[in-house]
């Protein structure tokens, strides 16, 4: 009964995190932004830190320890340095699992690797004062009026749905991982062919004849710099024409999930490109 109740506990703090984050980034953006790992509106990240500061703050001092609350610095300093951790934690878990990243804050002061950023650990610390006092007694209390039998019930359906839409989201996030690895491989592959008949024709014949002229060294330089250029374009082309392909090919439901999965921030610059050129090519598509 009582996990069943925590959990009820982190499914609403999680759907809570959503709509802060929703709105902060459509605000921030300018543009409808369903913010979080999952299809659906929870973001799970939100609901661990808010349910761990209530087991911790809330429930533990009143009902086991029989103390009264702890002081506004405690919470600060355990909500920050949790938060800290658990940040750091799941974005490294994450990006080991999908090569991905959903946040990252290389370009604030004071991060580390990307993963955390201390003024908003310091922010997070504000936030679970303001969780703890003010957020979760309103919670709980509503859910007190609740009889046990319904929020087993109801901890059951969000289990199905949550366990569901985890499941839809791993599924879809690892055949991504898939596609555009093979994407990348074909790309690598079609410009090692491209590039080697490249250079058998047109460099070769164009630094011929202007080693007749210049000399070697000249040559040599002027070899490498149509071989970086071209090397580019050709890249750019063969990426381009890829992605397009790929999205013509796929099903609405595809074009769905790529949507959904094109808003994270890729570690890997050359996935990070194709899925730049896919969204692009859908907007473009869709007007």
């Amino acid at each position: 009964m009582l996990v069943c109740r925590y959990f009820v506990y982190f499914i609403i703090y999680s759907f809570l995190g959503w709509i802060y984050e929703t709105c902060y980034c459509t605000i921030h953006e300018k543009t409808w932004e369903n913010r979080g790992f999952l299809y659906g509106p929870c973001i799970p990240l939100y609901g661990v830190g808010a349910t761990l500061a209530q087991i911790l703050f809330v429930d533990v001092p009143r009902i086991c320890l029989n103390t009264p609350a702890p002081s506004y610095q405690i919470i600060f300093i355990g909500c920050a340095v949790g938060s800290f951790f658990l940040e750091y934690g799941t974005s490294y878990v994450l990006e080991r699992r999908f090569h991905a990243r959903w946040w990252d804050y290389t370009d604030l002061p004071l991060n580390i690797n990307g993963r955390v950023c201390l003024p908003f650990t310091f922010l997070f610390g504000i936030a679970g004062i303001i969780v703890t006092q003010i957020i979760i007694p309103p919670v709980v209390e509503g859910l007190s009026y609740i009889p046990n039998f319904a929020v087993e019930l109801l901890a059951l359906i969000f289990m199905f749905i949550f366990g569901m839409d985890m499941a839809l989201t791993i599924s879809a996030l690892t055949t991504f991982a898939k596609e555009f690895e093979r994407i990348n491989e074909q790309i690598n592959k079609q410009m090692t062919e491209r590039i080697e008949a490249w250079q058998a024709n047109r460099v070769d014949a164009k630094v011929a004849r202007i080693e007749k002229v210049n000399g070697r060294k000249e040559a040599a330089f002027v070899k490498k710099e149509l071989n970086a250029d071209k090397l580019a374009e050709l890249k750019e082309q063969l990426s381009t024409e890829a992605v397009k392909q790929w999205i013509l090919n796929a099903t609405e439901t595809q074009r769905g999930q790529f949507r959904h999965i094109a808003k994270f921030t890729h570690p890997v610059a050359s996935t990070k490109a194709l899925l730049d050129k896919g969204s692009e090519f859908l907007r473009t598509k869709k007007k």
